[in-house]
């Protein structure tokens, strides 16, 4: 009976060693999770403030872009350079074909206007005071005569000229 009460205390002693065991892992682990976790909550509550003062510092960024397009936009407006640069060169080519179509009208109107003899207009003749004459060069009928008019050339006529000549 001595072996029995022997190994019955060898196999409590064993029982009671693999609980210890047992309750000792369990104890390390609970430990470890409770630390892992204390550490990821430290964690997140860093990455929020860092994530909450990158925010705070962008909106102040974006808000001072903006103020900054604001500021641009309005001085482009004051300086007339806030219409796009096709627009302009369209709005100046229109211009510039209207301008040329009244031109041509002018010169058409002067054409005719020197092919259709006018009636010389009388010139009252008033008593002219004498002037003393000085030596000067003599001038011939040649010089006298206003230079012969240059023919009006025919201009090249482009898809914008037609369309402004229909409206």
């Amino acid at each position: 009976m001595k072996k029995l009460d022997e190994l019955e205390k060898v196999s409590r002693q064993a029982w009671l060693a693999t609980i210890g065991t047992y309750a000792k892992g369990w104890e390390i682990l609970s430990g470890k999770v409770n630390e892992t976790f204390e550490d990821t909550n430290q964690l997140i509550n860093e990455l929020v403030e860092n994530g909450e003062k990158i925010e705070t510092d962008l909106k102040t960024k974006i808000k001072s872009n903006t103020q900054l397009d604001d500021k641009i936009l309005a001085l482009k407006v004051k300086l007339g350079v806030d219409d796009s640069f096709d627009e302009k060169v369209a709005l100046l080519n229109k211009k510039v074909d209207q301008l040329a179509i009244v031109i041509e009208k002018i010169a058409e109107a002067k054409a005719a206007k020197k092919e259709s003899p006018t009636p010389p207009k009388k010139v009252a003749t008033a008593k002219k005071s004498p002037v003393k004459s000085t030596p000067a060069k003599a001038v011939s009928a040649t010089t006298k005569a206003a230079p012969a008019a240059k023919p009006t050339r025919a201009r090249r006529t482009t898809a914008k000229t037609k369309a402004a000549e229909v409206k």
